[in-house]
């Protein structure tokens, strides 16, 4: 018995450590930190159109952009872009009905959310994994919606000065 729960014990441990080690260096092959202007997926130019809708700085759309993460459909994906032009976050938006499956697809590829809170009428659920924080935003009516921020910027600064050989 003491063997059964031993081996449990380091099975549930392993996939733990896994869990831990996940590294979101991208969103759709386009890696976090790169310039707007030299996204290419599958050798093809990405064209980002400005979101004029957005009331977001630098939020760009994908025309024909696959709407779709898993089986969730979305009503709209932003890529917003930081004052040098590089990717550094992703909006979605999705009808109410869509907001247990993505929450099923954040659980299952990062584990149990970190963070909850309850702001108006949203309640927030944030997964934070390694330098990208996932943030799913519920509404009590209509939809929900996903904020992937990373913090591309900081984990560069941290690899710059961790390598520092000036003395």
């Amino acid at each position: 018995m003491k063997k059964i729960v031993s081996v449990l014990f380091f099975i549930a441990f392993a996939i733990g450590a896994f869990a831990q080690e996940t590294n979101v260096t991208s969103f759709r092959n386009m890696p976090w930190g790169a310039f707007r202007d030299s996204l290419f997926v599958k050798s093809k130019k990405i064209e980002f159109v400005k979101d004029k809708s957005s009331l977001m700085r630098n939020a760009y759309i994908i025309p024909n952009d696959d709407m779709t993460i898993g089986s969730v459909k979305l009503n709209k994906i932003v890529y917003l872009f930081n004052e040098d032009n590089r990717f550094v976050k992703v909006y979605m938006e999705g009808p109410k009905d869509q907001t247990e499956q993505m929450k099923f697809i954040l659980d299952y590829k990062f584990g149990a959310f970190k963070n909850e809170s309850k702001v108006d009428n949203v309640a927030y659920k944030q997964w934070l994994v390694k330098d990208v924080t996932f943030t799913l935003g519920e509404f009590d009516y209509l939809k929900f919606e996903v904020k992937i921020e990373s913090n591309w910027q900081a984990s560069e600064a941290y690899k710059k000065n961790i390598s520092v050989d000036d003395f």
